[in-house]
């Protein structure tokens, strides 16, 4: 998870007022949030070829923070639904939760699915009608199996996926893009300190009335 997932979701919650009762998915009541511009700040300048260029600062781990559910300030019973804590898979939830949320929130989480239209499917039937669903997921990121890691998305990719479900699409793109010049390292044991870019969308949609 990112700050400007955590920030997007304000902007959007003033725009749109989504309502209790909020859930979730795959989340964790108190995630580690990577804040990119520490490392950023962080880089150090150096001189190649008559050229000032941004390297990696050493200690790439003070970028990231525990956040104790983020998400209370749309509400504060929020569920944290991830089968780490013994909870169904996604695509499992319609039979507990039918017409049952009103906003679902997926932050880093779309990338790991066995298959995507199936989890967008299984969303779409946990929501009541006017319910939102946010999606926040990699486009370009390094592979982080999780225990797996099997897809990334181009922001039209996330529309025809949640479509398809019946959700009416209400605005996406990219929302954080960090470029490999900026001095932001791998934390990665086998690429530790590579230069890493990095870019994420997001969908914004909502089950018809």
């Amino acid at each position: 998870m990112l700050m400007e997932d955590i920030d997007l979701v304000r902007k959007l919650h003033a725009k749109y007022q989504f309502r209790a009762p909020v859930v979730d998915l795959g989340g964790f009541d108190a995630p580690n949030v990577a804040e990119y511009q520490i490392s950023m700040r962080k880089a150090i300048e150096i001189e190649v070829a008559g050229r000032k260029v941004k390297v990696p600062h050493p200690d790439q781990s003070d970028r990231y923070r525990v956040v104790e559910r983020p998400w209370n300030f749309l509400d504060p019973l929020y569920r944290a639904l991830n089968p780490e804590y013994g909870h169904p898979p996604i695509e499992e939830l319609p039979a507990g939760f039918p017409d049952f949320f009103g906003m679902a929130i997926m932050v880093s989480v779309f990338e790991h699915v066995d298959n995507p239209y199936k989890v967008s499917d299984a969303i779409f039937k946990i929501l009541k009608p006017g319910g939102y669903l946010f999606n926040s997921t990699p486009f370009i990121f390094p592979h982080h199996p999780s225990p797996e890691d099997n897809f990334r998305y181009a922001p039209k990719a996330l529309e025809r996926i949640h479509t398809s479900s019946g959700f009416q699409y209400l605005e996406g793109g990219f929302h954080a893009v960090f470029r490999s010049s900026e001095g932001i390292g791998d934390t990665n044991p086998e690429r530790f300190l590579d230069p890493q870019g990095m870019a994420f969308t997001y969908a914004l949609v909502r089950k018809p009335l």
